[in-house]
């Protein structure tokens, strides 16, 4: 079989990504990683039998690796993107697309241009009681979508060394405006999971308690290119638990929900199926999971224990063999440049909404 030579690069959030590869991804072979540390890539490849290593990209670029994965910080993206796609290289890269509007343009052209594909890689699209709702809307038991809504809110003011001891890029990139700039974790799930992308954003946002640019939080309403609306709210320095996988979605037959907090649980409500007050576990409907979930062995999941906050990257294996197949089977990648983009730049523009107290603010279409 076929197997598309790969490289990873940035072996923070890249090694999980790799070891993705090397336990599930059969599509994919990975031929190098790429890090900056040498050191570090060094001792991975040896201890994961990984043929090549190399410490800078551009000399990576210039091998006959077929495709990279970008898994290094988000400011770099845009640079590096755009060079791989130069080289003739298919490219997954990691959240989000790009840190300005510019750059975001600077991705469009080079993909219009480009002999590889171009995917992003927003593992919570492929996230496992997301994947079941995908496949029951699918099937027409919600009926038609309108309306989704997504949380992202943790508090760093509780980490060791904020806000001074942060990576320059988190800072930059989470903190340095506002807004809701990081935004695909939400938004991407949603649009994904709806069937529709952003038509305008609107936001507004409650004041600073902190020395840093970062709204204490926002609160977005996105009108979809299909008339449907999504709400976001987002904050890092709220006092109170994290949530970042809280999703819901309503159709005109049902409405699934899921936890927020950890006695809460998914659960779905489907007119017909359900009493009128009745929530039900949406792992009673596992069964419109896909088989290409038979990939994980018997026990992997525990789905009694789920409470939102496990596994949230459980079907990262499966989003990179889905980049894998549209290489070989040259369809478009699932996560596209156009989706990816629009999602992006709903974030990034959402700071011109707040700025001028909430005005709509309208999407480009990145359609290429």
């Amino acid at each position: 079989m076929k197997r598309v030579k790969t490289a990873v690069v940035g072996l923070n959030r890249g090694r999980i990504l790799a070891g993705h590869i090397l336990n599930f991804a059969h599509s994919l072979e990975l031929v190098a990683v790429c890090d900056i540390d040498r050191p570090k890539a060094e001792k991975f490849a040896r201890e994961n039998h990984v043929p090549a290593v190399y410490d800078s990209l551009d000399e990576l670029l210039k091998t006959d690796v077929e495709a990279v994965i970008l898994a290094t910080p988000i400011p770099e993206h845009a640079d590096q993107v755009v060079a791989a796609l130069g080289a003739g290289k298919h490219v997954l890269s990691e959240v989000t697309c790009a840190t300005t509007m510019e750059d975001c343009l600077r991705i469009a052209q080079a993909v219009k241009t480009a002999k590889g594909k171009y995917m992003m890689e927003e593992n919570y699209c492929y996230y496992r009681p997301l994947t079941i709702v995908q496949n029951m809307i699918k099937a027409g038991l919600l009926g038609d979508i309108y309306y989704g809504e997504s949380d992202y809110l943790m508090d760093f003011q509780l980490r060791p060394g904020f806000p001074d001891g942060l990576q320059p890029w988190r800072r930059e990139v989470y903190f340095g405006r506002q807004g809701h700039p990081y935004i695909t974790h939400t938004l991407g799930p949603l649009c994904f999971t709806m069937g529709s992308d952003i038509k305008t954003v609107t936001c507004m946002s409650a004041g600073h308690s902190t020395p840093l640019t970062a709204d204490n939080t926002c609160v977005l309403m996105l009108q979809t290119q299909d008339g449907g609306m999504i709400r976001l709210r987002n904050s890092f320095v709220s006092s109170r638990p994290d949530l970042y996988t809280y999703y819901s979605v309503q159709g005109t037959k049902g409405c699934y929900q899921g936890p927020q907090g950890p006695t809460d649980f998914h659960k779905i409500h489907i007119r017909g199926l359900c009493r009128p007050n009745e929530w039900r576990n949406v792992y009673d409907f596992r069964g419109f999971l896909p088989r290409e979930w038979d990939i994980f062995p018997e026990g992997y999941f525990d789905d009694s224990r789920d409470n939102g906050t496990e596994k949230y990257d459980s079907g990262a294996p499966l989003l990179l063999e889905a980049f894998a197949n549209c290489i070989l089977k040259d369809t478009e990648p699932p996560v596209s440049a156009a989706r990816a983009l629009n999602w992006t730049a709903a974030g990034l523009l959402s700071e011109a909404s707040a700025l001028g107290g909430g005005i709509p603010v309208e999407v480009p279409d990145f359609a290429l």
